[in-house]
């Protein structure tokens, strides 16, 4: 980087003069141009440039004086080099008030002093400098490849990125998940928070939301640099760089700049950082993948194969599965369709967390876990605490079978775990359940409504009298189902069904007398009572 204070220092420019704009002595240069044609429009993609002319166009229509030093500040110049004496005897007032209010300096040279002498020191400057960080930057992708050629994952990359460079490192997933961290020097309250957490926090995700920095990355796919929002914490600069995985985000890696300014190797170096973080990823998810797909093939292998099988045996063993040890069959579901895909590597970590063995693969857009397990009830437990621990990421439903024991006992397969874990997991959606474990064994009558054949319920009256109400709400779009529903759920209290379904007493004693007249039936006879929760709960079970 060579800054107009930097550059001023140059023997070529001792007999110059900063006539205006001294507040900006530190802007970069990053090229430099001669322009003194009248119409020229100075309109280039490139920022940071130091303008050199003698005045020719200001001199010949100076009504362009009072424009001219707002123009090149807004296209983004660095400074202004004016050769005096040729047009000039000395910078207009006009244009040094301007200068000095948006700090763009501007310099005074003699006529003596060639174009060509400065514009020679500064690109030799400028290239020497870009060649040097070239060589830097190559060397540093050197050393970053060859962690992928040994094998090195995300937490490796980070130390050696941090260790490098003397900065701070973060690498997020695209969930905003603290992959990997290392520290070097101090950090800002929100990144301690971030790695403490494991997470970046929700209120500032939503601050770089809206201040387009994910949008920004999405779009250009290159490092962007993010300023300080001290009100969230973030006292510190940063730039962050997408890793990008066939043409998709996959994650973010975070660089801090600590109390030392941030370079352009800086910038280039999280480049290297993101390509070589999505190596990585991208042969973690693949070996990932690899194994889950073994693991769903070996589980065909178990519903099909005799266990004494030495083939079968040998992928047991390679897949650490205890053939003679009880297991259980679960059946996760996400109630929120989208994120399934992403519920893998929170089900594994918390299953890795339990220290037991187990299998795990996706199936009919859920996922199979096969699991260890003495008892139903304990498989259960289980289930349950992983549904409350991970619902803050997402609802689950976790549909379970019985426990199958060793394959060589016993009559109960793996293959009819795995069916009654289906069964469960159907119940539970049907019947309206949004999240949690509901296990085959606690099914009861459900079980029996989910297996009545199609001719057993047609020659059911309740089921028939059902579809006489049904017929009634659709007629008159009503709701005396859902309010017979709810009245039976809550076990005939007319309080609780008036509070769910937010209606007055009356209004509910109503409608039970409308459902009682067009049935010809009585609601306060158990009897009919039970008839007509079985009949509701069947009709759940088997609609389409």
């Amino acid at each position: 980087m060579l800054t107009v204070r930097e550059a001023l220092e140059f023997p070529v420019f001792a007999e110059a003069r900063l006539v205006a704009g001294a507040a900006g002595l530190d802007r970069e240069i990053q090229w430099v141009h001669v322009v003194d044609l009248v119409h020229a429009h100075y309109q280039w993609q490139r920022q940071g440039v130091l303008l050199l002319t003698t005045g020719l166009g200001l001199h010949q229509q100076p009504e362009l004086q009072e424009t001219f030093i707002p123009k090149l500040n807004q296209l983004g110049f660095c400074g202004l080099v004016l050769s005096v004496s040729h047009y000039f005897d000395q910078v207009p007032e006009l244009m040094r008030q301007q200068a000095d209010a948006l700090g763009l300096p501007i310099i005074e040279t003699s006529p003596e002093l060639l174009f060509i002498q400065v514009t020679e020191v500064i690109l030799n400057r400028l290239v020497n400098q870009q060649h040097d960080l070239l060589q830097q930057s190559a060397q540093l992708s050197q050393r970053l490849t060859q962690l992928v050629l040994q094998g090195a994952g995300l937490s490796e990359l980070t130390q050696t990125l941090a260790a490098l460079l003397h900065r701070s490192i973060t690498i997020e997933s695209s969930r905003f998940q603290v992959l990997a961290a290392a520290q070097q020097g101090e950090v800002d309250p929100a990144r301690s928070r971030s790695v403490e957490q494991g997470q970046t926090t929700r209120q500032l995700v939503e601050q770089l939301t809206q201040a387009g920095i994910y949008t920004q990355l999405l779009k250009t796919m290159k490092p962007v640099q993010v300023p300080p929002m001290p009100e969230l914490g973030m006292t510190m600069a940063r730039i962050v760089a997408p890793i990008i995985v066939k043409r998709e985000i996959h994650g973010y890696i975070w660089m801090i700049a600590g109390h030392a300014p941030l370079t352009p190797l800086d910038e280039l170096a999280l480049s290297h950082g993101a390509t070589v973080a999505a190596l990585i990823l991208f042969k973690e998810q693949s070996v990932r993948q690899a194994a889950i797909a073994l693991q769903g093939d070996f589980f065909t292998r178990l519903l099909n194969e005799e266990a004494g099988s030495v083939a079968l045996q040998e992928q047991a063993q390679q897949l650490h599965y205890r053939l003679d040890r009880p297991h259980q069959v679960w059946i996760i579901h996400s109630t929120q369709a989208q994120v399934a895909d992403s519920l893998e590597k929170p089900i594994r970590h918390w299953l890795e967390q339990q220290r037991q063995p187990f299998l795990l693969f996706p199936r009919d857009r859920g996922w199979v876990a096969v699991v260890e397990c003495e008892t139903s009830q304990q498989g259960l437990a289980q289930a349950t605490a992983m549904a409350e621990s991970l619902a803050r990421a997402t609802p689950l439903l976790v549909g379970i079978g019985d426990v199958s024991p060793p394959a060589a006992v016993g009559n109960i397969t793996l293959q009819s775990s795995y069916e009654q874990a289906q069964e469960a997991l159907h119940i539970a959606i049907a019947t309206g359940q949004q999240q949690g474990a509901i296990a085959f064994h606690n099914l009861g009558i459900l079980h029996w409504l989910y297996r009545l054949s199609p001719q057993e319920r047609a020659v059911n009256s309740y089921l028939a009298q059902l579809e006489t109400i049904l017929a009634y709400d659709r007629k008159r779009n009503g709701n005396l189902r859902e309010t017979l529903e709810s009245y039976l759920d809550h076990g005939g209290s007319l309080a609780e069904t008036a509070a769910a379904l937010h209606i007055h007493r009356n209004t509910l004693l109503h409608r039970l007398e409308r459902i009682e007249s067009l049935c010809q039936v009585s609601l306060k006879e158990p009897m009919q009572r039970l008839n007509f929760y079985a009949a509701i709960k069947c009709d759940r079970l088997h609609r389409p």
